[in-house]
C-alpha cells in the first residue's frame, strides 16, 4: 500500500527551494557521471574477450563460482551459454576480482592484463561513487546517495523526495531539512553495511536519505492524525493516521520485504534512513522547544513552522499573547495577533477557525467578509479548511447579509467544488446569486451544468430539468448549453 502525505500545500511564502536543488543535483549527477558507464563496460568485455582472460581464468572461476555462485557456475558448464554474459557476471563481480587478485599462481602477463582491465573498469560510475561495504569509505557513504541504477529507479526517488522533501522544508527549515536529509543517508549506509550478507554489493541511490525525510515527517507529527492519499491496487482515495502509526507500517514493511524477497532492493537501508530521520527529527525537535513554544503547542492543533526559525519563533509569540487576550475578553487585540500569524501562515487552519469564532460576531463588517472569502477560498485546494467553508456557508446565508460582499471568483470556485463532492442544496443561494449578477462570468455556464446532474443524481428531477433549460437557452452557443439541450432531449 502506498502512503503519501496531503497534509501541507506548497508555500508560496517559503518555496522548497532546497528540495529542488537537491533534485537537480542528483539528476546532474546521473547524466554527467552515470550516461557513459555502458559504453565503460561494453569496452571492459571487448578487452576481456579479446585477451582471451576468460579462457585464462576459467579455472579459478569454476573454483570461486562452485562455492559462491552455484548459478554461475552451472552456466560455466553449458556450452550453450554465450560468453558475453559470463564476461557480464564476471566484470560486475568484485568478490571474485578480489579473489583472482589475491591468487599467486598467474603469470605477470596475466596480472598485467587484469591490471589493464581494472583501469578500464574503474572508470565506471560504480565503481568510483558506489558504496561498497567490502572497501568502505566516507567519501563513497556521501556519494552514494547521489548516484542510481537506471533512468526509472532516479525518477521514482525524485518523486518521493520532492514530496517529502518540501513537507519537511516547510515544518522545519532548509538547515535542519538538509541535515536531516544527509544523516538519514549515512544511518542508511551503515545499517546496509551491518547487515548485507554480501559485503561486494553496491549500494547507490538516495531512497535511505528519503526515507529519513519519510522518518522525519512522521516524528515531526507523532501521534497527530494526518491527512494521507492510498493507493491500494486500483483503490484509492484519503485517510487520516496517526503520524506514528505510519511510521511503524513503514518500518515493518521494510523488515517484511527484506526477508521475504530476493531482489535487489536494499532494504534495510530504507529502514535505517526511517529510524535515523526519527530520531534526528525527534531531537531537532527537542533542542528547538522552549516554554513559549510548548504552551503555544499544546494549544493549537496544527501550526505550519515556515522556514525561518526567527519566523517560527515570531509566531509562537503571536499565538501566546492572541490566546491570553481571548481569556482577557480583548478580542481586537487577539485579532491583530491572529492576523499577523495568517501573514506567514496563510492556511492554518486552528487560527483561522479562532479568529473566524471573534469576527463573526460582526457580520456586517468588511473584515468578516474578507475572511470568509479567504477561508471558502482556501477551502477549494485545501480538504481540511472544509469545514470550516461550510461553516461560513451557513452563516452568510442566515446573518441577514449574504453573499453579495464576497467576490464572484470565490464564489465560483467554492461551488464548482461543492458541485464535484455532489453538494447542491447548500450552494443553491449561492448559484441563485451568480446567474442574477454575475451571468457573464466564463465559467458560470460549465458550473450550472454540472450542478444540473448533480442535483439529479441527488434525486431533485425538478432542478436539474429547471436549470438545464436555464442553461441550453442562455448560452445557446457554448458547450455546456448544446450539452443541456441534448439532455433535455434525451429527458
Amino acid at each position: 500500500m502506498l502512503l503519501i502525505p496531503a497534509e501541507n500545500r506548497i508555500s508560496k511564502q517559503n518555496p522548497p527551494i532546497l528540495t529542488v536543488l537537491i533534485i537537480l543535483a542528483n539528476i546532474i549527477a546521473f547524466f554527467a557521471l552515470q550516461t557513459n558507464d555502458n559504453d565503460i563496460f561494453y569496452q571492459g568485455i571487448e578487452y576481456y574477450l579479446e585477451k582471451d582472460m576468460l579462457e585464462l581464468e576459467r579455472d579459478a572461476l569454476e573454483d570461486y563460482s562452485l562455492e559462491e555462485r552455484g548459478e554461475l557456475y552451472d552456466a560455466l558448464r553449458n556450452p550453450n551459454v554465450p560468453e558475453e554474459y559470463l564476461v557480464q557476471s564476471v566484470l560486475l563481480d568484485q568478490k571474485f576480482a578480489q579473489y583472482i587478485t589475491s591468487r599467486t599462481d598467474y603469470s605477470v602477463e596475466w596480472r598485467n592484463k587484469r591490471e589493464e582491465l581494472e583501469s578500464i573498469l574503474n572508470e565506471a560510475s560504480i565503481f568510483k561513487y558506489a558504496f561498497f561495504p567490502s572497501d568502505p569509505s566516507i567519501f563513497t557513504a556521501f556519494t552514494h546517495m547521489f548516484m542510481h541504477g537506471d533512468i526509472s529507479h532516479l525518477i521514482g526517488n525524485m518523486i518521493f523526495l520532492f514530496l517529502f522533501g518540501y513537507n519537511l522544508e516547510l515544518l522545519m527549515g532548509r538547515t535542519k531539512m538538509f541535515t536531516t536529509y544527509i544523516l538519514s543517508g549515512l544511518v542508511a549506509v551503515t545499517f546496509f553495511a551491518i547487515t548485507t550478507d554480501d559485503k561486494f554489493v553496491p549500494l547507490v541511490g538516495a531512497s535511505g536519505a528519503i526515507a529519513g525525510l519519510m522518518g522525519g515527517f512522521a516524528a515531526w507529527y507523532g501521534l497527530k492524525s494526518i491527512r494521507y492519499f492510498y493507493w491500494v491496487f486500483v483503490i484509492f482515495n484519503y485517510v487520516r493516521l496517526p503520524a506514528a502509526l505510519v511510521l511503524f507500517y513503514w518500518l515493518a514493511k521494510e523488515l517484511v520485504q527484506d526477508s521475504m524477497s530476493s531482489d535487489n532492493v536494499a532494504y534495510m537501508a530504507h529502514f535505517g534512513g526511517l529510524v535515523g530521520g526519527a530520531i534526528c527529527v525527534w531531537l531537532l525537535k527537542l533542542i528547538k522547544l522552549n516554554p513559549k513554544a510548548a504552551t503555544a503547542q499544546g494549544t493549537s492543533e496544527f501550526i505550519d513552522i515556515p522556514v525561518k526559525d526567527d519566523t517560527a519563533e515570531r509566531i509562537d509569540e503571536h499565538y501566546r499573547k492572541a490566546l491570553e487576550a481571548t481569556q482577557s475578553l480583548n478580542f481586537e487585540q487577539a485579532k491583530t495577533h491572529f492576523y499577523a500569524i495568517l501573514r506567514d501562515q496563510p492556511y492554518n487552519k486552528d487560527v483561522l477557525s479562532r479568529l473566524y469564532n471573534l469576527e463573526k460576531a460582526s457580520p456586517e463588517t468588511s473584515r468578516y467578509a474578507s475572511l470568509c472569502a479567504d477561508i471558502m477560498q482556501s477551502s477549494v485546494y485545501n480538504d481540511s479548511l472544509a469545514p470550516l467553508a461550510e461553516q461560513c456557508l451557513n452563516d452568510l446565508k442566515h446573518n441577514g447579509v449574504g453573499f453579495k460582499p464576497i467576490p464572484a471568483k470565490t464564489l465560483l470556485d467554492f461551488a464548482r467544488k461543492q458541485v464535484r463532492h455532489k453538494k447542491t442544496e447548500p450552494i443553491k443561494p449561492i448559484i441563485s446569486l451568480l446567474v442574477q449578477h454575475y451571468h457573464d462570468l466564463d465559467k458560470l455556464p460549465d458550473l450550472l451544468l454540472h450542478f444540473a446532474f448533480a442535483a439529479g443524481q441527488n434525486g431533485d428531477w425538478q432542478g436539474k430539468q429547471k436549470v438545464l433549460g436555464f442553461v441550453s437557452q442562455k448560452y445557446p452557443d457554448t458547450f455546456a448549453g448544446q450539452e443541456a439541450k441534448k439532455a433535455l432531449q434525451e429527458s
